[in-house]
C-alpha cells in the first residue's frame, strides 16, 4: 500500500493525526492532510489523490460539498467517508458520491478502525481491473440486431453460481453477449433495450434460450449436470404463448424443467402485476425455477415479493458490493436475507468482488454466490476447463 497517494481531511487535529497514524501502520507512506474541505480542494487541484478520507462535519467547506467537487472534477480515484453522525446519513452521502461516479471504499462511523481501513483500501486495486476496455457504447439499430441474429454474433457466456459454504457448483447464469466484427463488443444493456423498443425481444429470447438449451444438452451428455439460469424481459411476461413455447422447447432438448431457472427483474413486479404473476405461476406449475433478479436496485417491496411464485431471490450488487465496509448496508442486506428465508426463497448474492464481502455473506447465511471474486462470465468451452482447474484452486485458496 506504500505507493498509494492518500489525503486525510478532518478539522479535528486529534482525529486527523489518528487517521494518519493508522494509515502509516498499515503501510501507506505517501500521506497528506488538510483541516477543512477548502484547503483539501486546493491541494487536490494541484495534485490528485488515489484515496481521500473525508470527515463530513467541517467548517469552511463540509465533507458533502468536498466530495461533490472531487467527483465532478475527478480529483481522486475513490473516497472513504467518516462521520460521528447517524450511519444513515453517512450511507446516503456514499450513495450521492457513487451516483456522481466516484467510488466509495467505505462509509464508517468515527473513530476509524484499522481493519476496516485496510479492507477498504484493498478494494482500490480492483476498480481499474474490472473495467473491460472492449465494452464500448456503440449505436445499434433494429437492423443491426437482425443481422447479428442471422450471422451468429449473438451468443451466451456463463457465470458460475457456487454455494457459499463448500463452493459447490450449483448452476450458471446464461448472459447475452454480442461480439460484432465491426463494432466490437456491444453492451447487453444497450442491445436488449433496442430489442425491447422495436418488438424484437421475443425473437432474441427464443434465439438465446435455444443456445442455452443446446449447451445444457451437451453438458448432460458429458455427465455434467447443473442448473442454468436464463433472463426473461419483463415485456415477455405479457406474451400468452411464452409458457407453452418455453416448456415445448425445453422438452425438445430433453431438459427437465427443474434444471432451468427463469430470472425476471424486480421491476417486472411494478408493471402489469396480474399478467406477470399469471405467467410466472404457470411456469412454476410446469416445474421451472423462478428467480427475482436485481432485488434491491428498484422499488419492489416485501409485500409485492410475497405475491410472486418465486423460488430464488437474487440480491443486487448495489446491496452486496463493499458491504463489509458499510455497516448500514450490512443491516439492510441482513434483513433482506432473513426476509427471503422466511419466504422460503434461496438467496443468491450477485456482484461479489472481494474476499471480505464473500466472508460476510457466508456469515449471513447467503446460500449462493456469484461474482468476479469467484469467476467472470465465460464461453461454454472455458467453463469446463474452469471446473477442472480453477475451481479446485479456488477451494484450496479459500479453505
Amino acid at each position: 500500500m506504500g505507493e498509494l497517494n492518500l489525503l486525510v481531511v478532518d478539522d479535528s487535529d486529534v482525529q486527523r493525526k489518528f487517521a494518519l497514524d493508522l494509515c502509516r501502520t498499515i503501510g501507506v507512506s505517501r500521506l497528506r492532510d488538510a483541516s477543512n474541505g477548502s484547503l483539501a480542494l486546493d491541494q487536490l487541484r494541484q495534485q490528485h489523490a488515489d484515496v481521500v478520507i473525508v470527515d463530513l462535519e467541517m467548517p469552511v467547506m463540509d465533507g458533502v460539498e468536498l466530495i461533490r467537487h472531487i467527483a465532478k472534477e475527478s480529483l481522486a480515484r475513490a473516497v472513504i467517508i467518516l462521520s460521528s453522525k447517524d450511519p444513515v446519513l453517512i450511507s446516503s452521502v456514499g450513495t450521492m458520491a457513487e451516483a456522481d461516479g466516484l467510488p466509495v471504499l467505505g462509509t464508517f462511523n468515527k473513530p476509524l478502525n484499522q481493519d476496516l481501513l485496510r479492507c477498504g483500501l484493498k478494494q482500490l486495486g480492483s476498480l481499474t481491473a474490472q473495467k473491460d476496455p472492449s465494452q464500448r457504447l456503440e449505436e445499434v439499430t433494429a437492423d443491426d440486431i437482425g443481422v447479428a441474429l442471422r450471422s451468429g454474433y449473438l451468443t451466451l457466456y456463463y457465470q458460475p453460481k457456487l454455494t457459499a459454504k463448500g463452493l459447490l457448483l450449483k448452476g450458471v447464469e446464461a448472459l447475452a453477449r454480442w461480439h460484432d466484427p465491426v463494432k466490437g463488443t456491444i453492451s447487453p444493456a444497450q442491445f436488449i433495450a433496442v430489442a425491447e423498443r422495436h418488438g424484437l425481444i421475443d425473437v432474441l429470447t427464443r434465439h438465446l434460450l435455444e443456445i442455452a438449451l443446446q449447451q445444457k444438452q451437451q453438458w448432460q451428455r458429458r455427465g455434467v449436470s447443473f442448473n442454468v439460469a436464463f433472463n426473461l424481459s419483463p415485456l415477455s411476461l405479457a406474451d400468452p404463448a411464452l409458457v407453452d413455447w418455453i416448456a415445448k422447447l425445453t422438452a425438445q432438448y430433453g431438459i427437465a424443467s427443474g434444471e432451468i431457472t427463469l430470472e425476471v427483474t424486480e421491476n417486472a413486479l411494478l408493471g402489469e402485476l396480474a399478467s406477470s404473476i399469471q405467467t410466472l405461476a404457470r411456469l412454476r406449475l410446469k416445474g421451472f425455477g423462478i428467480a427475482i433478479d436485481d432485488y434491491g436496485s428498484g422499488f419492489a417491496n416485501a409485500q409485492q415479493l410475497s405475491r410472486v411464485p418465486a423460488t430464488e431471490l437474487k440480491i443486487d450488487r448495489a446491496l452486496v458490493h463493499n458491504v463489509a465496509t458499510r455497516p448500514q448496508q450490512r443491516t439492510i442486506l441482513q434483513n433482506t436475507v432473513e426476509m427471503a428465508h422466511q419466504l422460503q426463497l434461496v438467496t443468491v448474492a450477485e456482484g461479489v468482488e472481494h474476499r471480505e464481502d464473500f466472508d460476510l455473506l457466508r456469515q449471513l447465511n447467503v446460500e449462493l454466490i456469484q461474482g468476479y471474486f469467484l469467476a467472470k462470465p465465460m464461453p461454454a468451452d472455458k467453463l469446463m476447463q474452469w471446473m477442472q482447474t480453477d475451481l479446485a484452486q479456488l477451494r484450496k485458496d479459500l479453505r
